[in-house]
């Protein structure tokens, strides 16, 4: 990834955890590199969730479920269309992220990963 494309540039590689809608460091500070498999080069260097961050998740996401839970069909619809939206929005750079990561063309990716979202 030494020369950035234009979907680079528009949606960068997070590399934190994201918890509670927030991305946060992991909170043992342990990171990993996740390596492309086709040439074996470094894609980035990632947080990597512990019990600790783990146990956070899962309560922001308890959380998050009574309010979704409380939600009429209408809002939770909207919501889901916004997901949507984005996912079509970014789906070029989505496809190059899955791409890296799992060494499947891009094409693969584009048609198979994103179109099946």
């Amino acid at each position: 990834m030494n020369n950035p494309t234009d979907a680079q540039t528009e949606l960068p590689i997070r590399t934190q955890l994201f918890i509670n809608n927030e991305w946060v460091d992991a909170k043992s500070k342990i990171t990993f590199d996740t390596i492309n498999p086709v040439d074996e080069t470094k894609i980035a260097t990632v947080h990597e969730a512990g019990q600790e961050d783990v146990d956070l998740a899962v309560e922001a996401a308890t959380n998050a479920f009574k309010t979704w839970r409380a939600a009429d069909g209408s809002t939770r619809r909207n919501l889901l269309l916004k997901l949507a939206d984005l996912i079509e929005q970014n789906r070029d750079r989505l496809a190059e992220v899955e791409s890296l990561d799992n060494g499947k063309p891009k094409h693969v990716a584009h048609a198979a990963d994103l179109g099946f979202t």
